[in-house]
């Protein structure tokens, strides 16, 4: 499945004898207070994934609408909001859920994805973006 200039996610069955193969550890963070009228997240010990995607404040929004919007406590750069993550050029998801149905109640799978931007603001490479020069498509 292509998820952002360069970039794949290939998906296997789980192992025989298993139903699925879990991606998350989540355990609660008792120092962690978010700001007024946000959610309380759990913290993420599992895996994540990092990508890399073209249109930022879109995919932001349409996350956002599909209620998979996550706040991992266990890192410093927490996006709240859209602004919050346009500065940090970053934002994270959970869940993925069926863009289609997304309120049947379970999610296709629980995997945390590190969701960043190419370009900062001011257009530059972002600093830990792998690719060597901007890809057409995130050029402004």
């Amino acid at each position: 499945i292509s998820v952002g200039p360069y970039q794949t996610l290939t998906f296997r069955p789980p192992p025989q004898g298993m139903e699925s193969v879990p991606h998350t550890d989540l355990r609660e963070d008792p120092d962690f207070e978010p700001p007024v009228g946000f959610p309380k997240y759990s913290a993420n010990y599992g895996i994540h994934i990092s990508m890399y995607i073209s249109d930022f404040a879109q995919t932001y929004k349409k996350a956002q609408e599909l209620n998979v919007l996550y706040v991992n406590p266990r890192f410093m750069r927490r996006a709240f909001t859209l602004e919050e993550a346009t500065s940090d050029c970053m934002f994270r998801i959970l869940d993925i859920v069926d863009p289609e149905n997304p309120t049947s109640g379970k999610p296709l799978l629980s995997l945390e994805h590190e969701v960043r931007s190419v370009v900062k603001t001011d257009g530059r490479l972002y600093k830990s973006c792998p690719f060597d020069e901007i890809p057409e498509q995130c050029q402004g």
